[in-house]
């Protein structure tokens, strides 16, 4: 090999350590930005009820409560964008309208009317900022000289809560959408778009490095 083929190999394993040392950057990068995007877009989800999930009650309890897999965000404790309806067989809603979030846990009072099929209609704030929405069926068997209590056909309004509070608690929940696709999308977009830039870094230096001169010749002529 001559001093000049030498030179250029040497050149060479620079440039591709140079390469080497930029995609293990970006690769850590990239995991950091995933890393922090994990987090960001995690909802809290429910984790215990009463009543439970297609389960049978034969007493009111003393409160309906949801009960979720971290704390709620409520801000000033004002309940705004909490939801807790309790629909009869009827199309009735027999929650109190008044919400009490504590915690990870969202509770209301209901006073339930005949025997049959219910449903929970919730929805929560959760600890990330995301309002998630849902419900679940429960069957209602009334106990012996149980007297039903009358429905209300629109969502009661807690007698105890401000004007805009109301408000907010009575936006409609009706449904099954769970999460927020609109948060999730904007994750999913910002994350897609640190991916374009690190590739584009990489892809720069690719062709720098490709654009690079070759070292000078030797002046003197090899033999």
């Amino acid at each position: 090999m001559t001093e000049r083929d030498a030179r250029r190999a040497r050149a060479g394993r620079r440039a591709w350590r140079l390469v080497a040392g930029i995609a293990a950057a970006v690769a850590v990068a990239g995991g950091s930005v995933l890393g922090l995007a994990g987090p960001a877009s995690a909802h809290n989800y429910m984790v215990a009820s009463t009543p439970k999930v297609d389960g049978t009650l034969t007493s009111l309890p003393d409160a309906f409560e949801i009960t979720t897999n971290d704390k709620l965000l409520d801000i000033g404790g004002s309940d705004a964008g909490f939801a807790y309806r309790i629909v009869g067989p009827d199309g009735e809603y027999y929650e109190d309208g008044c919400l009490d979030v504590d915690g990870p846990s969202m509770t209301t009072k209901a006073a339930l009317g005949d025997s049959g099929k219910y449903t929970v209609e919730w929805q929560i704030v959760s600890a990330d900022g995301h309002t998630v929405s849902d419900e679940y069926a429960f069957t209602w068997d009334a106990p012996a000289g149980f007297t039903p209590a009358k429905g209300a056909a629109k969502p009661p309004v807690c007698a105890t809560a401000g004007s805009d509070a109301s408000a907010n608690a009575s936006a409609d929940t009706t449904g099954t959408a769970s999460g927020n696709g609109d948060s999730a999308a904007s994750d999913a977009l910002w994350i897609g778009a640190g991916g374009i830039v690190l590739v584009g870094v990489v892809v720069a230096v690719l062709l720098l490095l490709r654009r690079r001169p070759a070292p000078a010749a030797d002046d003197t002529d090899e033999d």
